[in-house]
Formats: C-alpha cells, sequence, structure tokens
C-alpha cells in the first residue's frame, strides 16, 4: 500500500468514527412539533421509559438557552427510536462545564456515554433533567 493511501485511510476511519448513524423520526409528533413542546416531551419520555438505558445513545446536537434555563439538546437514537432531545441542565458537572463555557462549539456529533438524567414534573412541564454521564467520547 502506498503512504498516501493509508494516511487518507486513516483519517476517514478517525473522522467517521463518532458519526451517529441516519435515521428518521420514530413517531410523528418528532416530525410536527418542536423538541420543547409538551407534546413532543410528553411522547419522547413515554418512548424512554419504554427501552433499556443502554439500548439508547445520546448524540450531542447543541446548547440552547431558553426561558432563563440552559439545555443540552441530544439526537437520541436506538432500535426503536430517534428523537432529539432537550435536557435541563440545573448543576454543571465538571464532565460537561466546557459545554457551557463555550456554548456547545466543538461538541456537535460527540456521542455521550453512561448519560443519566431524571424525569421530573416542573412548573413549566415535564422536563428530562441532566443528573451525570460516564464519558463524552469526540
Amino acid at each position: 500500500m502506498k503512504p498516501a493511501f493509508l494516511i487518507t485511510f486513516s483519517v476517514a476511519m478517525v473522522w467517521s468514527a463518532c458519526d451517529r448513524p441516519d435515521c428518521e423520526p420514530s413517531h410523528p409528533i418528532f416530525s410536527q412539533h418542536e423538541p420543547s413542546s409538551p407534546e413532543y416531551k410528553k411522547e419522547l419520555i413515554s418512548q424512554l421509559k419504554s427501552m433499556e438505558a443502554e439500548d439508547v445513545s445520546y448524540w450531542f446536537d447543541s446548547y440552547v438557552e431558553k426561558d432563563g434555563n440552559e439545555y443540552l439538546q441530544f439526537n437520541i437514537q436506538g432500535e426503536d427510536i430517534c428523537a432529539l432531545g432537550l435536557m435541563k441542565v440545573e448543576d454543571w458537572t465538571e464532565e460537561i462545564a466546557n459545554i457551557k463555557r463555550v456554548k456547545g462549539k466543538s461538541y456537535r456529533g460527540a456521542k455521550f456515554r453512561g448519560l443519566t438524567y431524571t424525569i421530573e414534573e416542573q412548573a413549566d412541564g415535564i422536563e428530562l433533567i441532566y443528573k451525570d454521564l460516564e464519558s463524552i467520547i469526540d
């Protein structure tokens, strides 16, 4: 093999290592409503509750500020789910503090392994609340 081919192949493999698989929204609500809407959140939470945590992957999409709150938006994917999801962040742990500092820039597409959250009823509706993660694979 020629060195140029090896370099090109190696770069392509590294570049594609964190690419999330393509998918189409798994429910019509995910195409018809915004991730912040009550209808969207209700369906998303219903689907997440019916799945095992290890069967779902979370790929960082963006940092969102809305109505005085801060959120991490994820592409949420699994065998039976494909949706965007907002997780409200109330405690910026050391693992994600830099995401807030840079407003999510350079993290798009990163996979969050071992992501944990709670589901809470709040004055402004039901929310996924970020708790912790094992690692970020960028």
